[in-house]
């Protein structure tokens, strides 16, 4: 059996929103939805202040208080929180078109980003396991100058190699896909 890297860990979690967000498993399966190289970034970028903030608090005790990931608390808040609520309504529109959620037609997406925030805070958290964090703190210590807007773009493009596996079950684990030609 082998191991999923860490870092596609991280970029399935912040894309894997419509397995956690929906009611039931089979709406997740059917949801076999593209999005948009800008509506994937879209989507990790708002899920990066969840995903980091939940990353740390997994890895806290396995990490010296010099590493990246122990420092990251003021950098979350005011860079990529305020970059997130920014991403939010496209990506949020992004979601309700990507899965099928029992809400009515016209629903704001702002009503299911609590919903969103939860989710990938629990599934980031489930994931890791303590062997992962030196790595993890290493890809946030390197990627920490970036502006999120980059993050996002690198994230997507670790998406897009992974779709790009002969492995079906490697591509299946996914429940988003980046549209092949950009566009939908």
């Amino acid at each position: 059996m082998t191991q999923t890297h860490p870092i596609k860990i991280a970029a399935r979690s912040l894309l894997a929103l419509a397995a956690l967000a929906s009611t039931s498993a089979q709406a997740a399966q059917t949801a076999a939805a593209c999005l948009t190289p800008a509506e994937a970034q879209s989507v990790a970028v708002a899920a990066l202040p969840d995903a980091l903030a939940s990353a740390r608090r997994a890895c806290l005790p396995h990490l010296p208080g010099t590493s990246a990931l122990s420092r990251a608390t003021t950098r979350i808040s005011q860079v990529y929180q305020p970059a997130a609520d920014r991403a939010w309504p496209k990506a949020g529109r992004a979601f309700m078109s990507a899965v099928e959620l029992p809400l009515p037609p016209g629903t704001d997406p702002a009503l299911v980003r609590p919903l969103l925030t939860a989710a990938i805070s629990a599934m980031v958290e489930q994931e890791i396991k303590p062997t992962d964090c030196g790595a993890i703190d290493e890809f946030y210590g390197a990627l920490e100058p970036l502006p999120p807007e980059n993050v996002g773009k690198l994230l997507v493009a670790v998406l897009k190699m992974d779709d790009a596996s002969d492995k079906p079950a490697k591509r299946d684990a996914n429940p988003f896909t980046i549209c092949k030609d950009g566009s939908k």
